[in-house]
């Protein structure tokens, strides 16, 4: 195994405190094994791991809602720098993916959570979970959220309320997702209950999954971004448009790395990536909404 380093040679190599280091190996982010109770680290897995610590700052591992056209934008990022930096996308949800954030597993998350009280997105969801961090919110872009139902609208669905029928199958989005946050509202502001109103046949993880559990008969009807339907020919209610926001801690936001990612987020690059993608607004995109 090599040489051996103590809690205290570690702490002296990495110019942290004891206590720092004792932090870090609970928290399971340094290689160390566990002799007779004492913690002891292993001199060459630890530069291992600063090696690969090194090269991870490089690149850009963003958390956050399901979008087709932050899928392009993250390829074309990683084509274009690769190998020196790539970015990495973990399509979790909007409320987990603030989570991740707020537990250091990101630098950035993309979020379209609207509040139920005041109708507004993303910043009082995010004043509530950030109380006590410091961080941007730039805009990406808006994007057209509605009902999606099969060519034609067989069941003549026009708006909430008509999905609140035992006849209609509904397929639903996750919890802690920014559709099932506006689902929830909209049901709310129109006095439904969804335990008791919604024949949910099945809850999926993006919306293309939904979009696509209608076009094979196994719903009627699901809530998503106007893009999905376009690919499968399905017919779309809009119902709101929403706002999809990136949130970068204030730290972070005038690194190289996060500058670099920040240059690809500009209205006519955009635009070039996006071709003829329906149901997005880039009219803020790269404006920042929020500082503190």
């Amino acid at each position: 195994m090599g040489d051996m380093l103590t809690t205290r040679e570690l702490a002296d190599f990495l110019r942290l405190n004891e206590k720092k280091v004792y932090q870090i190996v609970r928290d399971g982010n340094v290689p160390h094994v566990r002799i007779a109770g004492k913690w002891l680290f292993p001199r060459e897995h630890i530069m291992r791991w600063i090696d690969e610590n090194v090269q991870r700052e490089k690149d850009i591992m963003l958390v956050g809602s399901d979008d087709i056209l932050l899928a392009r934008l993250i390829s074309l990022y990683s084509s274009e720098n690769m190998p020196e930096s790539i970015a990495y996308y973990a399509s979790i949800g909007s409320a987990r993916g603030v989570q991740a954030f707020l537990q250091g597993k990101s630098q950035g998350c993309c979020t379209h959570i609207l509040d139920m009280e005041t109708g507004e997105y993303n910043l009082p969801f995010l004043r509530r979970a950030m109380a006590d961090r410091k961080y941007i919110v730039m805009n990406l872009w808006h994007r057209k959220q509605g009902i999606m139902v099969k060519k034609g609208n067989p069941l003549g669905i026009k708006g909430i309320r008509d999905i609140a029928n035992e006849n209609v199958r509904f397929v639903n989005r996750n919890k802690g997702s920014g559709t099932r946050c506006l689902l929830d509202y909209l049901l709310r502001k129109n006095g439904l209950d969804e335990k008791t109103c919604l024949t949910v046949t099945d809850t999926v993880n993006t919306h293309m999954e939904v979009a696509l559990k209608v076009f094979f008969d196994e719903a009627d009807a699901g809530l998503g971004i106007e893009y999905v339907t376009y690919p499968l020919g399905l017919d779309f209610i809009p119902l709101k448009d929403e706002r999809f926001d990136l949130v970068v801690s204030k730290a972070l936001w005038s690194t190289s790395v996060i500058k670099r990612f920040i240059n690809y987020v500009e209205p006519s690059l955009i635009k070039g990536i996006s071709g003829n993608l329906p149901g997005y607004d880039l009219s803020e995109t790269g404006k920042v909404i929020f500082t503190n």
